[in-house]
């Protein structure tokens, strides 16, 4: 399966865009941002034994805390447009019914791999950004 056209296809989706709706939403209220997280985060130990899953564990738990950070006001310095993109993928990580359903055995975490593999490369410098923080926050 070609990833870009793969992309395209979950870009262009209903799915999609019913996630960044949704992510709008929830990108204003810390409350909503921190059960999305742990949402992700109980998909991910349900499904993480999978080496499926794997491949994008650390994207997933990089991405999390960044937005963690983000929620609680500890860090702020990441463009809104960025919090929504990384929400929109979770929400769609989330749905178990997206362009590839996740029950599908072998492919069913194919659209979702594409997606955050996709957000994370795009926010590359705003993660750049946090961890150079958190390296000096934790030595100060």
């Amino acid at each position: 399966m070609d990833t870009s056209t793969l992309l395209g296809k979950i870009l262009d989706s209903v799915f999609y865009n019913t996630s960044l709706k949704k992510a709008s939403r929830i990108s204003k209220n810390t409350v909503g941002i921190l059960t999305l997280l742990k949402g992700v985060l109980g998909k991910i130990q349900a499904e993480g034994k999978s080496t499926v899953l794997a491949t994008v564990k650390n994207k997933i738990l990089t991405l999390g805390k960044l937005l963690k950070f983000y929620a609680t006001g500890d860090y702020r310095n990441i463009d809104l447009k960025n919090v929504v993109i990384i929400i929109t993928a979770f929400v769609y990580f989330l749905s178990p019914i997206d362009l590839i359903p996740d029950f599908i055995p072998m492919l069913g975490f194919a659209d979702d791999i594409a997606l955050v593999t996709f957000v994370f490369n795009s926010v590359a410098e705003e993660i750049e950004k946090f961890e150079t923080w958190l390296l000096n926050r934790d030595i100060s």
